[in-house]
């Protein structure tokens, strides 16, 4: 074979090859859209401090709940950020719905807030789970506020706030809600005298 057109075929592959690892790091950066959400102004939020106000729409009935009436009446709140489009997500909802059941009796709630979602692919995806605890409320932020409002890019992410809107603790992806310490550990975390002393956590 001539030497140009081996050079032409070495070319090629070069080419070919660029043009893959290109396609892939294209498809990489929409999958991390996709899994972080498709808001870029929580980098610059604010440390967060309370829990803000919000709007968000219920599931199951439609209603809209705001934030601050939501944590009324309770010992504290868990914001879960989620998606149905988010696989981490959706493996772990049945252990924290447990969990959520194992601490109904301590008077905290479950506001579980879908982002950049489908109210259709929310309700088909309940339907897995028909017995959903009293403490824990469904719902989808249509605007996609929420997650700039608390600083975060990621999903699952998860918050919690005392009795009085403070932020106490965050758990950064997946948990292991079934661990017995996370049982245990809430009574401090939601009735820990020196709250205000005491660096916010992360898991």
């Amino acid at each position: 074979m001539p030497k140009f057109l081996m050079k032409i075929n070495f070319l090629q592959k070069v080419l070919l090859i660029a043009a893959l690892l290109g396609l892939t790091f294209l498809y990489g950066h929409y999958e991390r859209k996709q899994f972080y959400g498709a808001s870029d102004g929580a980098l610059s939020a604010p440390v967060l401090k309370e829990l803000p106000d919000f709007t968000v729409i219920g599931s199951n009935p439609v209603v809209e709940i705001k934030s601050k009436d939501f944590l009324a009446g309770s010992s504290g709140a868990f914001v879960h950020i989620w998606g149905t489009w988010c696989g981490p997500c959706e493996k772990e909802m049945p252990e924290f719905l447990q969990y959520a059941t194992r601490v109904q009796d301590t008077g905290v709630k479950f506001l579980l807030v879908a982002v950049n979602d489908e109210e259709v692919k929310i309700k088909k995806f309940l339907t897995r789970f028909p017995n959903i605890p009293k403490n824990v409320t469904f719902a989808i932020d249509k605007e996609n506020r929420v997650m700039d409002q608390l600083g975060t890019l990621k999903v699952p992410e998860t918050f919690l706030f005392n009795s009085t809107g403070k932020h106490i603790n965050k758990f950064i992806g997946p948990q292991d809600w079934l661990a017995e310490s996370y049982v245990t550990r809430l009574s401090f975390w939601l009735n820990d005298q020196k709250v205000d002393d005491r660096k916010i956590e992360t898991h």
